[in-house]
């Protein structure tokens, strides 16, 4: 049986993804800061971000011969801010703790535990291609994310025996906590979640898996999702 690892299981996206890999008959494990009841495994992150690594190593060691098949980060936040805006730098602190560590941590693991060709999912943003002048933190983070993946695509990487990075970067995710922000927005050019999780899925399963080092768009239009890879 395959093995996932779910940086961000108990989220919105997260929640789909695990339930999305357990119906494919994966063996999941979920580590976010709220448990998974879905999950096969659910470790909740309390520590420094060293100790919750450590934590998830330990527990992935107990877990078949401790070798992972695929490790999708979907954890990550967002928020408004502008350069001139007092409270810029806990912003910044707060998307870099959501949307850097998380990655580098994941990141960090995969380079220990994913096996030979194996899947390591990142999550950056479309927004993030171009300024982000109204959410800088967000789009330093994520920018930072994108950064991330070109390294860890490179040869020296440090990533298993021809493993895969890539970074899926949506335009536009229908969670319920976006309908509520914006109740008013069309719907019918929002990424259903199930969408997304089911070509990771798919991805992780060996079928259409986009290059490594490749930045996934993910945009909806007329309620029809496209994947692109991003020059």
């Amino acid at each position: 049986m395959s093995t996932a690892l779910i940086y961000g299981g108990a989220g919105q996206l997260g929640s789909v993804v695990v339930r999305s890999f357990k119906s494919a008959g994966w063996k999941v494990l979920s580590a976010d800061v709220r448990p998974q009841a879905s999950a096969d495994l659910s470790i909740v992150f309390k520590n420094s971000p060293a100790d919750d690594a450590k934590e998830v190593l330990s527990k992935v060691a107990s877990v078949g011969d401790g070798k992972l098949d695929a490790v999708v980060v979907v954890a990550g936040g967002f928020a408004m801010g502008s350069i001139g805006d007092d409270g810029i730098f806990a912003s910044l602190e707060r998307m870099f703790n959501f949307n850097v560590v998380s990655s580098v941590s994941a990141a960090h693991v995969a380079s220990k535990t994913l096996r030979d060709a194996g899947l390591l999912v990142l999550t950056g943003a479309e927004g993030a291609l171009r300024p982000t002048p109204y959410f800088v933190g967000y789009g330093v983070s994520k920018a930072g994310t994108h950064h991330l993946l070109s390294t860890l695509a490179s040869p020296q990487g440090g990533l298993p025996k021809d493993a895969t990075a890539v970074a899926i970067l949506p335009v536009m995710l229908d969670t319920p906590q976006n309908r509520a922000d914006m109740p008013d927005a069309d719907f019918s050019s929002w990424t259903p979640l199930e969408d997304v999780a089911q070509t990771l899925v798919s991805w992780a399963s060996g079928k259409d898996r986009p290059k490594s080092g490749s930045k996934v768009v993910i945009k909806t239009e007329n309620q029809k999702t496209s994947f692109v890879a991003h020059d």
